[in-house]
């Protein structure tokens, strides 16, 4: 009975993923939005079942990468580069303090530099060259904010979200 309820759990995650997705693909002013919307359903998928929302992440990415008939495919490889930080977070966080926020910069430089690629590749020209770094700059900003806003989150949830949406209940 607990792995039907932990199967049902993490569909429930990727579905409400996928049309996060969705509806960050067809307006296209919420695309960085929804992929981080999506990962923090990943997050709470990664706090209930650990390493088992791998899964999710993949399935999510998977199905995601259809939505080309639909609007465009950037936030499927946004959340790609987004939703990998929660499940890395809990990893980096074990480490010593010095290797942790040498580990958090490198994700944030490699992340910032993934989506600026991406937004070259799938967006108009973005204007003049100096504004590559400009929007370098505001994505390391933006997974910073992420982090902080991960770890106030986790909180949180933890003492009383996890609660009010009975998912503790869930799970016994």
């Amino acid at each position: 009975m607990k792995k039907s309820r932990e199967i049902a759990f993490l569909g429930i995650i990727c579905a409400l993923s996928v049309v996060f997705l969705l509806f960050g693909s067809i307006v296209g002013v919420l695309d960085i939005t929804m992929a981080v919307a999506a990962s923090v359903l990943l997050f709470i998928a990664n706090e209930e079942l650990g390493k088992k929302s791998l899964m999710v992440y993949f399935a999510t990415v998977v199905i995601s990468m259809f939505f080309v008939t639909f609007g465009s495919v950037l936030p499927s490889v946004e959340y790609a580069i987004f939703a990998i930080y929660p499940l890395l977070k809990p990893l980096i966080e074990k480490t010593p303090k010095a290797v942790s926020y040498l580990l958090k910069a490198t994700y944030a430089v490699l992340a910032s530099c993934g989506t600026v690629l991406v937004m070259f590749f799938f967006l108009p020209p973005l204007g003049e060259k100096y504004m590559f770094l400009v929007y370098l700059a505001l994505f390391i900003v933006v997974i910073v904010l992420f982090d902080l806003m991960l770890l106030r989150f986790k909180r949180y949830y933890q003492f009383k979200l996890r609660h009010q949406l009975k998912i503790d209940k869930f799970f016994k």
